[in-house]
């Protein structure tokens, strides 16, 4: 978003407008949805009718959610980087996820059971420094130098899924799936 329009070899690469939307769509996914709308609420009250950068707006954001995001404006702002993750591997109990994309984001996982049950599983970002509200079972955070992370479950697995409320802005969901061959 920070790059000049010049400086793009492809007018298709040059999607400033649509690359604003999406950034507010992840940053609602990462701290959550009534984050979210406090930090709008408190960036409008203190800076309206005055002229504030991208920081000023992010910093807000941390307050109000109480998280480390200055690795989401770095990637997001100053990079072409895209998000990509992946189911990796499965075996029994034993989940292993890839991330092949040079964004990291917090992690939700929906897993059903061979039993019929099913769990779902947030893995917050070690960058972070924290989690964002949630109802899922949290796992130990992921380090960003870390391709892969591994988990087990407490059963026998019948299917995994990444992101499962589709709010990722994942540039790759055909490896989001994983689903027991019978």
């Amino acid at each position: 978003m920070s790059t000049h329009a010049d400086r793009f070899d492809a007018n298709r690469a040059y999607s400033v407008y649509k690359k604003g939307a999406v950034f507010l769509g992840q940053l609602k996914y990462i701290i959550g949805e009534e984050n979210f709308n406090k930090t709008f609420k408190e960036y409008f009250r203190l800076w309206s009718f005055k002229h504030p950068t991208p920081n000023d707006f992010l910093r807000i954001a941390e307050k109000v959610s109480r998280l480390q995001l200055d690795w989401y404006l770095m990637d997001w702002i100053n990079t072409t980087k895209t998000i990509d993750y992946g189911i990796k591997n499965v075996e029994q109990n034993k989940v292993v996820l890839e991330r092949i994309g040079g964004v990291p984001m917090p992690t939700e996982v929906f897993v059903s059971y061979t039993d019929g049950t099913d769990e779902k599983f947030y893995i917050p970002l070690r960058e972070m420094r924290g989690k964002k509200p949630t109802e899922a079972t949290i796992l130990e955070d992921w380090a960003w130098a870390y391709p892969t992370y591994k988990f087990e479950t407490s059963k026998p697995i019948s299917s995994v899924v990444l992101f499962p409320d589709n709010l990722v802005a994942d540039i790759n969901p055909e490896n989001n799936t994983f689903t027991q061959s019978k």
